[in-house]
């Protein structure tokens, strides 16, 4: 992605430029730990019947986070104003959850990996572009919305799907709490690398401003989306 000039970032002094950066070398690790997830997920959903439509989902998602991870360099380099090397990708291992059955395993890797945080995702960087005002940010979050948002769905799409029975629904539906519980409380981190009143200009949300972005995806996104698919 070629991103747009932006005189806002010379403007900056060098702890924060540093700062975002170590924001987006942060991002990176994590975007490319997702793209292993999902590439580990895709020949699962083919086991266990999953829909065309979710499997392009699937390679689309694939794809997208690999694509993630390196404009988050590129953006970490844009704020260092020098070359920087890809990190490691965070650890993209899928977990077990011990029920010992196939198709509840990837509807419960569904459910939590794209129904509930791959939509918090899509919210908060909403929440994220709609602060910013550097040309950078701005560019970057909408790159990585029109994304995110196709990965959420590809997690309502399976759970709306055939693949899943009515005894299937009602396996899954404890888990749901506990599921939420366990996102959630990794979205209300406060950003390490960032001070807590965040940076608007270029799109980094305060401690009050994330925990308002998440508290609206639950709300107004994935508890309706959990209704409509029979998980409420």
């Amino acid at each position: 992605m070629k991103l747009p000039d932006d005189p806002t970032i010379a403007a900056l002094d060098e702890e924060t430029r540093r700062a975002i950066a170590a924001h987006w070398l942060h991002r990176a690790s994590a975007e490319l730990g997702v793209a292993v997830a999902f590439e580990a997920l895709r020949p699962r959903l083919v086991g266990v019947g999953a829909a065309p439509p979710v499997l392009a989902l699937a390679d689309k998602a694939m794809v997208d986070e690999r694509r993630h991870g390196a404009l988050c360099v590129q953006l970490a380099a844009r704020y260092l104003d020098t070359d920087v090397a890809t990190p490691a990708p965070r650890d993209g291992a899928l977990p077990d959850f011990g029920t010992g059955a196939e198709e509840l395993e990837v509807a419960l890797l569904v459910l939590g990996t794209c129904c509930i945080n791959e939509s918090i995702a899509s919210e908060w960087i909403r929440s994220c572009f709609r602060i910013a005002t550097a040309p950078t940010a701005l560019a970057a979050n909408r790159a990585h919305l029109q994304d995110e948002i196709d990965h959420a769905r590809l997690g309502w799409a399976h759970l709306a799907s055939p693949a899943i029975s009515d005894a299937l629904r009602r396996r899954l539906r404890p888990w749901v709490p506990r599921l939420l519980d366990v996102n959630v409380a990794q979205w209300m981190k406060p950003d390490p690398h960032l001070p807590r009143e965040g940076i608007a200009a270029h799109g980094h949300l305060s401690v009050e401003e994330n925990e308002a972005a998440i508290d609206a995806a639950v709300r107004d996104v994935v508890m309706p989306g959990l209704k409509l698919v029979g998980l409420a």
